[in-house]
């Protein structure tokens, strides 16, 4: 029985991808490591090929037209054959310990009891250099406990889950139907987000099992990047926002409703602050158009988002309150190592 599938989404990743599967690969065959290679045009397809020929017991390989990263994810949704589901970067990496002591723990959990996510530590990497930054999850969940929301504690504000943090339960994300949008950027929000109101069960896995490596100039995080991606990253944050209602949300534990609405507010402050840098007519008309999108859909959930504390920055008045969201957003950058 696969325990784990870890699906690992690959387009021109012929540079790194080989140094993130063979992180993967001391899981041994309770692993079920998915290589998706999205049309690439590089040796991606061979490299891949080949790591499925070694390890056939724990790789395996679709080859599938360009579609996205989203695409990718969906694709791995489908074919996932591990009772949890988790994905990797391409130019990321998992440690082998915290990784062995995760599946030690999957494998003694009671099968008609699973948990509906998995939340774990992780750890930022730069070029010739690990660990840079720590970002964990004690605060919130006791160790090596499946808790309900209630049993959580309060999320602080600036505590969010990362794409890098969680792990769902295979059937759950199949059970919701929860399709990504292809050919679009930043959809691992919507990754993230949609599922939680299912979630009714966590386990924390307090160790830094994931390394996500930062400081690629062409990565998606990168500010130039965002920029020239600016109508997708606001897209993707009204579709994120508008999910669910502010009725919808409070239906959920006060701890879960808490930290949605606050994951919220957070995405609308980055899109703000990159709208606003963005320096032209078009950065304005979006964050228009964004903050009208939200109250169209729900003009309560329109006004919590506004008197929200991490809201309220996104919404300061005049060229003076611009200024001031977007030096808050790129001093939390800088303490991050973001570039």
């Amino acid at each position: 029985m696969k325990l784990l599938t870890l699906v690992v989404p690959c387009y021109n990743s012929q540079d790194y991808m080989e140094h993130c599967i063979r992180s993967l690969l001391p899981g041994g065959p309770e692993l079920d490591i998915l290589i998706v290679d999205d049309g690439s045009t590089d040796r991606t397809p061979q490299i891949a090929d080949q790591l499925a020929q070694a390890y056939p017991d724990r790789v395996r390989v679709v080859h599938q037209p360009n579609g996205g990263h989203g695409e990718g994810l969906n694709t791995g949704i489908r074919l996932a054959q591990g009772l949890f589901y988790k994905t990797v970067d391409s130019d990321d990496r998992i440690d082998t310990d915290a990784l062995i002591h995760l599946l030690d723990a999957i494998r003694a959990f009671d099968p008609d009891h699973l948990p509906d996510m998995i939340v774990n530590d992780y750890v930022y990497d730069q070029q010739n250099h690990e660990n840079v930054f720590m970002v964990r999850y004690n605060h919130v969940f006791r160790a090596r406990a499946i808790q309900t929301w209630e049993e959580a504690h309060h999320f602080p504000m600036w505590k969010q889950f990362m794409i890098h943090s969680i792990a769902y339960r295979t059937q759950l994300l199949r059970d919701m139907h929860l399709i990504l949008p292809a050919h679009t950027f930043y959809e691992d929000n919507l990754y993230i987000y949609q599922p939680l109101p299912y979630v009714k069960t966590v386990y924390y896995h307090p160790e830094p099992l994931y390394g996500y490596f930062i400081g690629r100039p062409d990565q998606s995080i990168h500010e130039d990047v965002i920029l020239r991606r600016l109508d997708q990253c606001t897209t993707l944050a009204e579709k994120m926002v508008t999910s669910y209602s502010l009725e919808e949300l409070k239906r959920n534990p006060r701890h879960l409703w808490k930290y949605m609405l606050n994951n919220a507010a957070g995405q609308l402050f980055t899109t703000s602050a990159l709208q606003f840098i963005d320096g032209h007519k078009r950065g304005e008309e979006l964050n228009t158009r964004m903050w009208d999108t939200i109250q169209s859909f729900d003009p309560d959930l329109y006004k919590a988002l506004r008197r929200n504390p991490i809201g309220f920055f996104s919404t300061l008045p005049g060229k003076a309150g611009k200024r001031f969201l977007v030096f808050l957003y790129r001093s939390g950058r800088k303490m991050m190592s973001f570039s």
